[in-house]
């Protein structure tokens, strides 16, 4: 081992690098500081500002995680969040870190790149990648304030395609999809483009498609199609579930949170928690200086053409199914 994991306790992954014959972990000094930001790289690129990350960097393999994790494991997962990208999963996971006893992880760059190494050159097996999941998100929930003890983890959108490998990872951990109107969330892919509605940078295989299929198929139609295949994903997790789980429209956000904290996740708020809860619901996830506001109506107007015919023709019943089995699932307490 590189380094003794009395030396890391303040340390944390933030890269995970390809190599021959195996993947490279790099590490910064995180000190104190908890991830409050709005997502995981935030808080990691403010750390990396300070000189003494410029000057000391420290690696191990990816392997060593798991050694690292029987020597000084971490919280186990509270909860898994799950999402269709741009329906109000970081308002969801802001809420959540602005209670001092959770450490929440928010879209962690080296779980994506573990979830996506046997995509790139190496092919790992699954029960390697399933071993380094766990002792990354061992390594990432160490507590290191005495007030910390839940871990979530929101997961980058195309996570759930990899749902039967997380669920081989984390069994019985309770899990939920946040969901949105279609035509809302492909509104705000056209003004700014979340990284897997880019042609080419999800595996075509991932999503069940042959390369042959990319070539000349309209940006609009791929968007609508990956987000369709998260929905499908969605529903395939959802109809094979075995521990507790829920469904969300964005519609619930922010005045559900609060029950999802308790009736699936299954702990307690006191009442000076929750109106630090409400505190945070009230705000703009990702740009906590301003007052949370609800522009659905802005963006059901801005979708038009072939976008809307795209997401109509390829979303739309998947989404339908959602709303049926959330509603079934309401109607079943």
């Amino acid at each position: 081992m590189t380094m003794d994991a009395t030396l890391l306790a303040e340390w944390f992954p933030v890269r995970v690098h390809a190599r021959e014959g195996g993947f490279d972990v790099e590490w910064c000094h995180l000190g104190g500081q908890r991830f409050t930001e709005p997502f995981f790289d935030d808080t990691i690129q403010r750390r990396l500002r300070y000189p003494f990350n410029w000057l000391f960097r420290h690696q191990t393999s990816l392997d060593e995680l798991a050694e690292l994790e029987a020597l000084s494991p971490g919280l186990p997962p509270t909860g898994l969040i799950f999402h269709m990208s741009r329906c109000g999963s970081t308002l969801l996971a802001q809420t959540l870190a602005a209670l001092p006893r959770n450490i929440v992880l928010s879209e962690p760059a080296p779980v994506d790149t573990v979830l996506r190494a046997r995509w790139g050159e190496e092919t790992p097996t699954e029960e390697q990648r399933i071993a380094w999941l766990r002792g990354m998100v061992s390594v990432l929930g160490r507590k290191r304030h005495a007030t910390e003890r839940h871990l979530f983890i929101k997961f980058d959108a195309w996570a759930l395609l990899q749902w039967p490998l997380i669920q081989r990872a984390f069994p019985g951990v309770p899990w939920l999809f946040l969901y949105r109107d279609p035509v809302e969330v492909m509104a705000s892919h056209l003004r700014h483009s979340g990284a897997h509605l880019v042609p080419g940078v999800l595996e075509p295989a991932l999503l069940g498609w042959s390369p042959e299929q990319l070539p000349g198929m309209p940006r609009e139609e791929y968007g609508a199609r990956v987000l369709a295949s998260l929905c499908e994903a969605a529903l395939g997790a959802w109809e094979s579930r075995r521990g507790p789980a829920r469904l969300v429209e964005y519609r619930e956000l922010p005045a559900v949170i609060p029950s999802l904290y308790s009736e699936l996740f299954g702990l307690e708020l006191s009442g000076e928690e929750l109106a630090v809860m409400r505190e945070a619901m009230g705000k703009d996830a990702k740009n906590p200086a301003l007052p949370f506001e609800d522009d659905s109506a802005m963006k059901q107007r801005a979708l038009t053409g072939p976008a809307r015919e795209a997401v109509e023709r390829w979303v739309r019943p998947l989404y339908a199914r959602l709303e049926t089995a959330r509603r079934d699932m309401r109607r079943m307490g």
